[in-house]
């Protein structure tokens, strides 16, 4: 009798987001991810599928992982199916990758941002008119951020440096000093202050 499919139940949401998915391939940590199976059931599913090796992992195609879940949707029976596609197993393509997109959505460099963000540094100005406007700016940003942070951070963060070129101490750091230095100064007095007494 064929082994029940853990993920079935979330079959529908997973063709789903293969289908709007922008990369071209799956390697078997973002398999886990999208199954949510352990990774050992990760391996056997792409071992069923035909994968391009790279080194010593195993990429399957998107247009391949949407065929093989549309052929689970189909079957009347999708374990029977599922055994089926197992005992034909997958075969590794020794032919080179012309184009590897490893990410869901675009990349979005810094310079790409929507004109209703504005930097300055230490600050970000984001116009909007409606609560959508402004989603899609952050939408936007943290794709920029993802893919250019390190220029963003470069660009905009606030660098507080003293004369001397050493970075400057908070207010904070420089007054707990401060107290510091008066109690070890207290501590070292010869004769403890006194209370002053009622006449």
């Amino acid at each position: 009798m064929p082994r029940p499919i853990s993920w079935i139940t979330r079959l529908h949401e997973i063709r789903r987001a293969v289908a709007s998915s922008v990369r071209s391939h799956y390697e078997r940590k973002e398999i886990e991810s999208l199954f949510q199976v352990q990774p050992r059931a990760a391996q056997l599913l792409l071992e069923m599928l035909p994968t391009t090796a790279i080194g010593r992992s195993r990429l399957v195609e998107r247009q391949v992982l949407a065929e093989f879940l549309d052929r689970i949707h189909k079957a009347n029976d999708p374990s029977a199916e599922l055994e089926l596609i197992r005992a034909q197993g997958g075969e590794v393509s020794r032919k080179k990758l012309r184009t590897l997109v490893r990410r869901d959505v675009e990349p979005l460099q810094l310079d790409s941002l929507p004109a209703n963000i504005e930097f300055i540094p230490g600050q970000m100005i984001v116009n909007f008119r409606t609560i959508e406007d402004l989603a899609q700016a952050m939408y936007s940003l943290a794709r920029a951020i993802e893919t250019d942070g390190d220029e963003l951070a470069k660009r905009y963060e606030v660098q507080e440096v003293a004369d001397d070129g050493s970075p400057k101490r908070s207010e904070f750091e420089a007054m707990l000093e401060e107290l510091s230095n008066l109690e070890a100064t207290r501590g070292n007095s010869a004769t403890p202050l006194q209370r002053p007494t009622a006449s």
